[in-house]
This record gives C-alpha cells, sequence and structure tokens, in this order.
C-alpha cells in the first residue's frame, strides 16, 4: 500500500485541533459541564484484569513520573497523575489510550493491533470495535506537524482481549540515524506503563503486548 497521506499537507487548524480557525464562538461552557466532560467512562474492567503480557527486546518499561496539579505537556506522558496522556493537547483519552512520542525530525506511525486482529494506524484510522486513531504525526516532514500520535477507545466496554502495539519509522525527514520514542499506555483510570526504546530508519519495532 503506498503512503498516500504522506503527501498531504496539515493544516494549523487540523494541528492544533482547537475550536478556533474561522469558527464562531462557542456557547459558555458551566463548571458542571466541564467537569462532566473531564470525567472518564467508567470501565467495566477493573485493574486486576489488566495483563502485560509480553515486552519486546530493545524495551524497557518505566513506573509514569508526575506530579498532582502539574500543566500537561504534549510530550506523550501523563504529567499530573489523572490517567490522561496529554490532557488538553487536542487528542483523546477514553477506557484505553495508547500515545507514541518523540523528540526529533524523524516521522514515526504508530499500530496497534486490537482482540479481533484489526489494525489501526494512520492507514485505517477507525476500527469497528471502536478504537480511533484520532493523531497523525509527521515530524519534520512537513512544516508546522508535531511527534505524537494516539490512538483510544472512548468506551466503557473496550475489545476483550489481546492489544499488541508497534511504531514503524517511515521516514528521517532531517533526522539522521537512530530516534529514541516512548509509548504510554492508560488503561481503566490508571497507566499501565511508559515504554522506552530506539528505532532505527525502516525498522518496525514491536513495544508492548497486553490483555483485558
Amino acid at each position: 500500500m503506498t503512503h498516500a497521506r504522506k503527501a498531504r499537507a496539515l493544516s494549523v487548524c487540523a494541528l492544533v485541533a482547537l475550536s478556533g480557525c474561522g469558527a464562531r464562538a462557542a456557547p459558555r461552557t458551566t463548571a458542571a459541564q466541564l467537569e462532566a466532560q473531564m470525567t472518564l467512562p467508567q470501565a467495566a474492567i477493573s485493574a486486576d484484569q489488566i495483563q502485560l503480557e509480553a515486552l519486546a527486546p530493545g524495551v524497557t518499561r518505566s513506573e509514569p513520573q508526575c506530579t498532582e496539579g502539574a500543566f500537561d505537556v504534549c510530550n506523550g506522558l501523563d504529567d499530573d497523575c489523572d490517567a490522561r496522556i496529554d490532557e488538553g493537547c487536542g487528542w483523546e483519552t477514553g477506557s484505553v489510550q495508547i500515545t507514541l512520542a518523540w523528540e526529533t525530525g524523524a516521522d514515526l506511525d504508530l499500530y496497534v493491533v486490537d482482540p479481533s486482529g484489526y489494525t489501526i494506524s494512520y492507514m485505517d484510522r477507525a476500527a469497528p470495535g471502536g478504537g480511533r486513531l484520532d493523531h497523525d504525526a509527521r515530524g519534520a516532514c512537513v512544516p508546522g506537524s508535531d511527534t505524537v500520535e494516539n490512538v483510544f477507545w472512548n468506551t466503557p466496554t473496550p475489545p476483550r482481549g489481546r492489544y499488541a502495539v508497534d511504531v514503524h519509522y517511515w521516514g528521517e525527514c532531517g533526522a539522521t540515524g537512530p530516534t529514541p520514542a516512548r509509548v504510554s499506555i492508560a488503561v481503566a483510570g490508571r497507566i499501565l506503563g511508559v515504554y522506552d526504546f530506539t528505532v532505527v530508519p525502516g525498522q518496525r519495532q514491536s513495544v508492548a503486548i497486553f490483555t483485558l
């Protein structure tokens, strides 16, 4: 399959995912409405049902480091300890959230295989089971792009079974050689882990497998 989306330009509106860019002002949101929006769906799974099955060679898992009340930076981490990764950055969270981040000009792509075997990526952003890629980053391949990709299930009952997470180094785009990257995984209101690894041009790196 050709990498068709690599040729397109990303607009500033799509990148920041805010309500501006010529849109009419949104109705004022009350404090109660805002609180409701900030509440994750009640997951119909408990923490003891989540199992990390495998960690790929070359990947290290670290416990999340966060500070309550901190500002969430758009870095693929849960900086403020609320189990929402990059809250306020324009992409979504839910009962399952898997976020890739890196800090070079490379173009990396996130792949998540759900329990049905369906692969979510830039090539197919929405799975029948509810998973969706809502943020596709290009690094320096497209001026103004960023370096975070995000897949989520915004449902209290995400598909049960095995999830596999991979990352592909599509293009260097100004980066030279290996690129360090991280994947953060949040499930059922907690961070399952932060997974650090390094990829080289053309490599598809398996990151982690977990089961709900």
